[in-house]
């Protein structure tokens, strides 16, 4: 078991999120690109961390486990770029499920 509270988990993950989107923005700025792919992904980033309380909690415990378990922290914030990228997550919970499903092997 876990010794953060599943509400800790969540602030933490909720603010890797939110510095993932700034980190976004800011090489979209540095590229001077007028494309709106780095700005739709931070935006992505945001609802993701406006959506983190709703994520259940044993999926917290899980994600927190796995986080504890192998830190590695650099395939996290680039999974967290990939799939915000790609836009095939709209929420929180499906960024949590598919960090799960990428630690386990699942598919």
């Amino acid at each position: 078991m876990t010794t953060m509270s599943v509400a800790r988990i969540a602030e933490v993950l909720q603010r890797d999120f939110r510095t993932a989107a700034n980190q976004l923005r800011q090489t979209g700025r540095r590229l001077r690109t007028t494309s709106r792919h780095y700005l739709d992904a931070a935006d992505t980033l945001d609802r993701w961390a406006a959506t983190v309380n709703d994520i259940r909690p044993d999926l917290l415990i899980t994600y927190h486990e796995l986080m504890v378990e192998t830190p590695d922290r650099e395939r996290h914030a680039e999974l967290l770029r990939q799939i915000a990228l790609k836009g095939t997550a709209k929420t929180a919970s499906e960024y949590v499920r598919a960090y799960i499903s990428d630690r386990t092997g699942g598919g």
